[in-house]
C-alpha cells in the first residue's frame, strides 16, 4: 500500500481514491512528457513510445514504475492540498508570547506572483516523473 510505505493520508473511500487517481491523470495530461502516446486514439499521457531514459528507450507496451509511484505521490499531494490548501496556509512562528492568554504570530510568506504554491516544488512526484519529463526544469536561452 503507497500510502502506508510512505506515510502520506489518502482517503479510505475507494471511491475517493479513484477519483483522486483521476485527478492526477488530467494533471499528468498536461505534463510536457519525452516521447508521443503509444496509440494516438488514448485519452491518457501513457504509454508512450519513443522515450529515451539513460541512453535506452522504454517499451511502448508499459508505463514505467516511476510514472505509477508518481502518478501515486501526486494523487497523494492533490489530497493534501486539498486538506490545506496553499493560500491558507502561514508561514513559521517567529513571536510566541505566553502570559495568560496565548499570542502567535506568524511569518508573512513572500509570494511575487499574487497566488501561494503548493507545499514545495520539488514534490515527490515530481522527483518520480523527473526523467520522463520532456525538460527536467533546467534549460538555457541564447541571446
Amino acid at each position: 500500500d503507497y500510502a502506508a510505505k510512505f506515510g502520506v493520508t489518502i482517503p479510505e473511500d475507494m471511491l475517493a481514491q479513484e477519483a483522486l487517481l483521476r485527478r492526477s491523470a488530467l494533471v499528468m495530461n498536461g505534463m510536457k512528457w519525452k516521447g508521443r502516446r503509444a496509440h494516438e486514439e488514448q485519452a491518457l499521457a501513457w504509454p508512450r513510445e519513443g522515450v529515451q531514459v539513460d541512453g535506452a528507450y522504454k517499451r511502448s507496451n508499459y508505463i514505467p514504475r516511476e510514472i505509477f509511484y508518481g502518478q501515486l505521490a501526486l494523487a497523494a499531494e492533490i489530497h493534501k492540498d486539498d486538506l490545506s490548501p496553499p493560500e491558507t496556509r502561514q508561514g513559521a512562528v517567529i513571536r510566541k508570547r505566553v502570559e495568560g492568554a496565548v499570542e502567535v504570530e506568524y511569518a508573512q510568506i513572500n509570494n511575487t506572483s499574487g497566488r501561494l504554491l503548493p507545499a514545495a516544488p520539488n514534490r515527490p512526484s515530481q522527483t518520480q516523473f523527473a526523467d520522463y519529463l520532456d525538460r527536467r526544469g533546467l534549460f538555457a536561452v541564447r541571446a
